[in-house]
C-alpha cells in the first residue's frame, strides 16, 4: 500500500503485529482490506495529517485519529469502540476511527464481509437503536433502514479515503 504523498501520521503507538489485527478480524467475523492493514502495521492508532474530509453536502469534517488494532498498545481500542457502538450500527458496519465531534468513520461490508468495504461516515447525532423507535416506526421502516439514514459514504476504498484528506 503506498499512502498518498500528501498524507503523514501523527501520534502512532507503538508498531502492532499482524496477529493483532487478526484476533480483531476473527472477533469481528471479517477481514480488513489490505491497504488498511498495511497502514495501520505502520501507523497503529495515528492521526493522519492533513485530517479535512468531505461527506455527502458536508465540507471541512476534521478527523481525528484511527483506533488502536491491538489490545496490548494504544488509547481506544477498536473492539472496545464496537461494543460501544453496535447497537446503532446496521450488520456489516464497522467503526476504524473517529471525527473530531464523536462521529465515527467506519467500513461498510453491505456487499458481504468478505467483498471489499467502502469507507462511510456515521453521523452521532442521527444514530439510533431499537429502544429509540416505536413500533410504529419499526412498521415505517426497518431499524436498519432507520440506521442507514445516519451513514453516508465518503470513498469507495481505504486509500481512496486517505487521498481525499486534505
Amino acid at each position: 500500500m503506498t499512502i498518498p504523498d500528501h498524507v503523514t501520521f501523527e501520534c502512532c503507538t507503538e508498531k502492532i503485529d499482524i496477529r493483532d489485527i487478526q484476533e480483531v478480524e476473527a472477533a469481528l467475523g471479517m477481514r480488513f482490506p489490505k491497504d488498511f492493514v498495511e497502514c495501520m502495521l505502520e501507523n497503529n492508532e495515528g492521526a493522519p495529517n492533513p485530517c479535512g474530509f468531505d461527506y455527502g453536502e458536508v465540507e471541512g469534517k476534521v478527523f481525528n485519529t484511527f483506533y488502536s488494532l491491538s489490545s496490548k498498545v494504544g488509547r481506544y481500542y477498536i473492539l472496545t469502540a464496537y461494543e460501544d457502538v453496535k447497537e446503532c450500527l446496521p450488520d456489516g458496519v464497522f467503526p476504524i476511527g473517529y471525527d473530531a465531534s464523536g462521529g465515527q468513520i467506519c467500513f461498510d461490508y453491505t456487499n458481504g464481509k468478505n467483498e471489499k468495504p467502502i469507507v462511510v461516515f456515521v453521523n452521532h447525532e442521527f444514530i439510533v437503536t431499537k429502544e429509540d423507535l416505536s413500533e410504529d416506526e419499526l412498521e415505517e421502516k426497518s431499524l436498519e433502514e432507520w440506521q442507514r439514514e445516519a451513514i453516508t459514504p465518503v470513498a469507495s476504498s481505504f486509500t481512496d479515503f486517505l487521498s481525499k484528506l486534505y
